[in-house]
């Protein structure tokens, strides 16, 4: 435990508050460029160098998270795809995310005030362009483009998902802010809105994960430990299992009417599983999900490949490309950071309700419809670990990582 004394001046709060609108923006315009705000942030609202010397050693999760990443890497020397860039930027955003979130744990009292403010004002922004679009079809009636259509509401979709990942901590903050029943009542009608918006846009996977957060909410803030420890228990049964777990519950689905993406996953994952018997230590290399275009099937009158960029489960796509020994990594490093959350110190039930949540809702898009390496999800996460920080006391101390 250490003491760091608060930064006077305006430059670290302002940089943080330009990140969370940066972000802002990119989420209302689908998403893709999160990763980007999140980074700026990182840099331009730097502590000083005595806070950032206090960051090393790098705690164990980290640390064995950055061993994953270099596994993954190295997975392209074998991987069938040409390389394109990924590894470079899963390493920069090994570094910055964390970076990022660590910024706005420093910030206290008036400057972490104006960071909050900023988030809430942000999320209730981030709102505006997708209802609009959902109730009316404003936005889409302008573009006479239909393949332009069609990518504008894709991108629509990717937005929506990372504001359902804010939406704990968003809902959090609010009740914190406002305090009683009108903090719960503003809460309640954002999160009943994000419902409405993921039935509008077809997102049952944004429906599901907004009803199994709300439920973890409340069991986080009555059990906040407990919750945070059981999350971390099933994400690592998530990345462990999925090999096994997947093709299992693809199976009675198969006789299922399901949405027509839907019926692709319960085609997809059986297959998978397959390609990850064939090398299961090492797995295929990195990005090699992208050239398992070759095996066809038919699906309502369409020959469609098994596996189009990413299997749409997190679990999937770490064994698909890097094998046991990727997923064994990734596990190690969930788990050391899910207990290291739940033995938090100073945890209030409102900062456990608003991780717990999150976790559940990052869990239903890492199972169902994502994959590992997406820069804007990764970024996303980030921005809402952030937001969960905030959602703590506000302390004038400091604790090692």
């Amino acid at each position: 435990m250490f003491d760091v004394p608060p930064e006077q001046g305006w430059r670290r709060p302002l940089a943080a508050a330009f990140g969370f609108g940066l972000i802002t923006l990119f989420v209302m315009a689908g998403a893709l460029g999160v990763s980007v705000g999140v980074a700026l942030g990182a840099l331009l609202a730097l502590p000083p160098w005595r806070d950032l010397k206090r960051l090393m050693p790098l705690d164990l999760a980290h640390s064995a998270f950055l061993i994953f990443i270099a596994w993954a890497w190295a997975s392209t020397i074998w991987s069938p795809y040409p390389q394109s860039g990924q590894a470079m930027n899963m390493v920069l955003g090994a570094f910055l995310y964390p970076l990022f979130v660590f910024n706005i744990h420093t910030l206290r009292g008036k400057a972490r005030r104006i960071v909050i403010i900023t988030a809430l004002i942000g999320g209730a922004l981030m709102l505006v362009p997708y209802l609009l679009e959902g109730t009316t079809g404003l936005i889409s009636s302008f573009i006479d483009d239909q393949t332009t259509r069609e990518g504008m509401r894709r991108d629509a979709t990717r937005g929506i998902s990372a504001i359902v990942m804010a939406a704990p901590a968003l809902a959090a903050l609010v009740m914190l802010v406002y305090q009683g029943r009108k903090g719960h009542v503003i809460a309640g009608i954002a999160i009943a809105l994000m419902a409405v918006l993921s039935i509008q846009f077809h997102l049952f996977a944004a429906l599901i994960a907004i009803i199994f957060g709300s439920a973890l909410f409340a069991a986080g803030y009555r059990w906040p430990r407990s919750t945070i420890l059981i999350m971390t228990l099933a994400f690592l049964m998530m990345l462990l299992l999925a090999p096994m777990l997947m093709p299992v519950i693809a199976r009675p689905l198969d006789q299922v009417s399901l949405p027509f993406s839907w019926e692709w996953r319960v085609k997809m994952w059986p297959y998978v599983g397959e390609q990850i018997n064939i090398h299961p230590l090492v797995g295929w290399g990195l990005d090699a999900s992208r050239t398992f275009s070759h095996d066809h099937f038919e699906l309502r009158g369409f020959s469609l490949p098994y596996l189009l960029q990413h299997p749409h489960n997190v679990g999937l796509h770490v064994w698909l490309e890097t094998g046991l020994i990727g997923a064994l990594l990734l596990s190690i490093s969930t788990a050391l950071f899910g207990i290291r959350l739940s033995a938090l110190p100073d945890l209030t039930p409102m900062q456990g309700a608003a991780i717990s949540a999150t976790a559940g809702v990052v869990l239903v898009f890492f199972s169902l419809t994502y994959g590992a390496w997406q820069e804007w999800l990764w970024g996303s996460i980030a921005w809402v670990a952030a937001l969960c920080v905030l959602t703590g006391e506000d302390r004038n101390v400091v604790r090692s990582p």
